[in-house]
């Protein structure tokens, strides 16, 4: 790989866990500013609002990845003209796919049913006129995702990188203002709306005078566009089981429960989102990588170096959070929340942290797959594990609520993800998935002084302000680095930490 290739793959890795850090903070103070300014009833309304959008989105049909996987063929092969067509393409469908999502969204946002029976007139006009905005939204990303792509099959990571964290971060710092001011849900949408437009203008710029993207529009290839149909039919069907997987908990409690109930689990289930962002930062700079080494027809053992090296990094990171979770959560959704309802999400985070550490640590293995056109497997096994999570969920939802929620959702991801897929990822795709368990084995040992580290204090520390959080939380990070350090990271790991303060300590 070319130094500027790593240079940009660190740059943008490092550039995205800068921005995740700085987006969570903002939205550990944001996110009680807004539920506070909002109420439990229009939050719960706005959170209801978001899983319909993010089934709306699914009518890119997964066409994003037959987007890197066919650039990367074309470019392998030094066709010029392929990659043109191949771009005109892509923007024309997706400006019809986005035409499409605004049609369907103005149209389910008259059809009261979709928001569930539990919703009062005033909350349902409220979803109405939130759907519409969001709708806009949703649709414009469409063909504003073209030229995402582009810059990411491009690696050029470090722009991509810092576009999203001026957005990411100055979103919150406008919109906590506005909240002060009186303003609602609704201001929150436009101003996303307005951060959508700006961030895709920028995009469009970038590709066009930077990286001089081609466009060829004459003579629309349809027998290519099957071809892709083809390939993405599969993925299509992976992300809508995904999406579906993750947000039919807050379906189900507006159903059963009402919009109060989605209030309360939405703290867990967005500490989640952090948990998982966390975690893909490292194999998303991967993807164009991977695709690359398919198309080159890289020896399996280079996928499976690359697979192990970055689950390792995924496994040290996702479990010091989790750890740091265990010994501090407690306390901290109660005080992030603004009462002791919230102290239940605790509990429910757990259970979806940690089905997500065992799963999240082999998402290189899914573009493993697309890359190698064999995925079919994945999206049905994604299906089943829908099917198992919504006949799990139910009736814990009924009884335990959002805890309930969560149970179903854990259990059915582990034993699709640890089980099933581990299985196919040996017999069919070639992974050499013992090597890979037992690599992180490795790591295990280093674990356990700060695991009973975090349960002591998880027993009896309970801090009563966010100053009181930081000395448990920084002793547990603490007792974790030295041990991993000593028990766990091997010499490409160190080098990741000892690597940069070589450089600083050079300069000086």
């Amino acid at each position: 790989m070319k130094p500027v290739q790593v240079n940009q793959i660190r740059a943008g890795a490092t550039l995205g866990y800068v921005s995740m850090a700085l987006s969570t903070v903002i939205s550990l103070v944001y996110t009680p500013i807004m539920l506070r300014q909002l109420g439990d009833s229009e939050f719960g309304v706005y959170q209801a609002v978001l899983p319909i959008i993010s089934y709306l989105n699914l009518l890119s049909f997964g066409l994003g990845s037959a987007y890197v996987r066919y650039y990367s063929r074309f470019r392998a092969a030094g066709d010029k003209k392929g990659c043109a067509k191949l771009n005109g393409m892509f923007l024309i469908t997706y400006l019809i796919l986005g035409a499409l999502v605004l049609a369907i969204g103005f149209g389910l946002s008259y059809c009261d049913v979709v928001f569930g029976k539990k919703l009062t007139a005033e909350e349902i006009d409220l979803a109405q006129r939130l759907l519409r905005i969001m709708s806009v939204n949703a649709a414009l990303t469409f063909p504003i995702s073209v030229f995402e792509s582009h810059v990411t099959i491009n690696e050029r990571y470090l722009f991509q990188k810092i576009v999203a964290m001026g957005k990411q971060v100055l979103n919150p710092l406008i919109m906590i203002p506005l909240l002060l001011m009186g303003y609602g849900s609704v201001m929150l949408t436009i101003v996303s709306l307005v951060f959508t437009v700006v961030s895709g203008i920028i995009n469009i710029f970038y590709c066009l005078k930077r990286l001089k993207m081609p466009f060829a529009f004459r003579r629309y290839d349809f027998k290519l566009l099957r071809e892709m149909f083809g390939f993405t039919v599969y993925v299509f069907i992976g992300i809508v089981v995904d999406n579906l997987n993750w947000s039919i908990d807050r379906q189900l409690l507006t159903w059963f429960h009402g919009s109060g109930a989605v209030t309360v689990y939405v703290i867990a289930a967005q500490l989640n989102n952090y948990f998982l962002a966390f975690g893909n930062a490292i194999s998303n700079v991967m993807t164009p990588r991977v695709h690359r080494l398919v198309a080159e027809n890289a020896p399996m053992r280079t996928l499976d170096a690359l697979f192990t090296k970055v689950g390792r990094l995924q496994f040290i990171l996702l479990g010091c959070i989790f750890l740091g979770f265990v010994a501090i959560g407690q306390s901290f959704v109660v005080l992030w929340g603004g009462g002791e309802q919230f102290r239940i999400d605790y509990w429910t985070a757990l259970l979806l942290f940690f089905a997500c550490l065992w799963t999240n640590i082999q998402t290189v293995g899914i573009e493993i797959q697309r890359a190698k056109n064999m995925h079919k497997y994945r999206s049905l096994v994604y299906l089943g594990v829908l099917v198992g999570n919504t006949l799990l969920s139910i009736p814990l939802c009924i009884k335990w609520e959002g805890l309930g929620a969560a149970i179903g959702t854990a259990v059915a991801t582990i034993v699709g993800n640890v089980f099933l897929m581990n299985r196919y990822y040996y017999k069919h795709i070639g992974l050499n998935i013992p090597a890979f368990w037992r690599h992180i084995s490795h790591l295990l040992p280093a674990m356990l002084p700060p695991a009973v580290t975090a349960v002591l204090l998880a027993v009896f520390v309970h801090p009563a302000s966010y100053w009181a959080l930081i000395p448990p939380g920084l002793l547990v990070v603490a007792v974790y680095g030295a041990s991993m350090w000593l028990f766990g990271m091997n010499r490409y790991e160190r080098g990741l930490v000892t690597g940069p303060l070589r450089r600083i300590l050079h300069r000086q």
